[in-house]
């Protein structure tokens, strides 16, 4: 695994933010990493439901989330990164017509990572779950993100066990990209935020020992290519 040629042109301004991307350091004109996940990753405000955040759910501040520990870890390498970060949980839903969502992302395309981390199979239904076309419509996913195939890819799997964990694996394999397992952290209660909130669904995302975790196993494969 090499190192990856510094970018020297700056995406300040060039860039627009909207519910599905948002990005850290863009004035950065180096490394550019592309971090696309479901509500682990990003969940905005939803009252209802008792979360008043715009962060990864269900961290306890933002710093706390995996995204930001990743990115603090990813700074003390590398200062001048710049980082996007994309909440792809619609194109989870609608993964077998999955093109239909993708003018919601144009701009974390045009955000032209150099590294994309891929963390997201929570949301896609499980019930009528299709190994195959999952794969077909990650790849196109990734293609569409990665239009010139010049950026290094890490996949994981769910947080939460999930039947298109070995599908993400199987993808992996194929293309010969580093897959990254996660579903054991589920087994150890002290990983999500049990207790802390009351609505159950948001209780057992992940707290900050489970983000702790999710970023340090991301790290660990990441940081080889810094």
């Amino acid at each position: 695994m090499g190192n990856i040629s510094k970018n020297t042109v700056s995406a300040k301004g060039q860039l627009k933010e909207n519910q599905f991307v948002s990005f850290e350091n863009i004035e950065n004109s180096g490394i550019k990493i592309l971090i696309l996940g479901n509500s682990i990753t990003r969940h905005g405000i939803l009252h209802e439901i008792g979360w008043h955040n715009d962060w990864g759910m269900a961290a306890s501040k933002k710093e706390n989330d995996y995204v930001h520990i990743l990115i603090n870890k990813i700074l003390e390498k590398v200062p001048n990164a710049s980082f996007c970060i994309g909440q792809v949980a619609q194109w989870e839903w609608e993964y077998k017509n999955g093109s239909k969502v993708y003018e919601d992302y144009r701009s974390a395309r045009d955000f032209g990572a150099d590294i994309i981390v891929c963390r997201f199979i929570e949301n896609v239904k499980r019930d009528d779950f299709e190994a195959d076309i999952y794969k077909k419509e990650l790849d196109n996913l990734l293609r569409f993100f990665d239009p010139e195939n010049k950026s290094k890819v890490i996949l994981t799997s769910g947080f939460w066990r999930h039947l298109g964990d070995k599908a993400i694996e199987e993808y992996a394999k194929e293309n010969n990209l580093p897959f990254i397992y996660l579903g054991d952290l589920e087994d150890d209660k002290s990983n999500m935020a049990i207790g802390l909130f009351e609505h159950d669904g948001v209780a057992h995302h992940p707290g900050d020992n489970g983000m702790r975790n999710i970023a340090d196993r991301i790290f660990e494969v990441l940081k080889e290519y810094l």
